[in-house]
């Protein structure tokens, strides 16, 4: 398994960050606010039929699903009710594509993906 750059991690980061807010986009979304730091609470605040959503998004190499730590979820509870917003999570898994023998112990930020999504899911307490 090959050490993951800082760069290259945000790179796949602004992958899911980019392919949720496209998703809400076509689904009728207006997105307020988009957080590209991988270590904030929360990504997106956008807004529905009167509703705002802020949405926490998180990234993992497939076989893995993205998940969302205990600390991060209480700052998105939080920070909900401050906005008045409903919590929401979107964990991805990122599939290189057309990887080679040749790219197995490394990636570089110019290498495709293919995003799995299952949808977005309400956080409750």
């Amino acid at each position: 398994m090959y050490q993951e750059s800082l760069d290259y991690r945000h790179h796949i980061h602004l992958l899911g960050v980019s392919y949720v807010s496209n998703f809400l986009d076509r689904a009728g979304f207006t997105i307020l606010e988009v957080n590209t730091d991988q270590n904030h609470h929360y990504q997106i605040l956008a807004k529905i039929n009167d509703k705002s959503f802020l949405i926490a998004i998180r990234n993992a190499h497939h076989p893995k699903l993205g998940t969302l730590d205990a600390c991060a979820m209480e700052k998105l509870l939080r920070e909900s009710a401050k906005l008045n917003a409903l919590p929401h999570f979107a964990g991805l898994t990122v599939v290189p594509v057309d990887r080679n023998d040749s790219e197995q112990d490394g990636s570089s930020e110019d290498q495709m993906f293919k995003v799995l999504f299952s949808g977005i899911c309400a956080i409750r307490k």
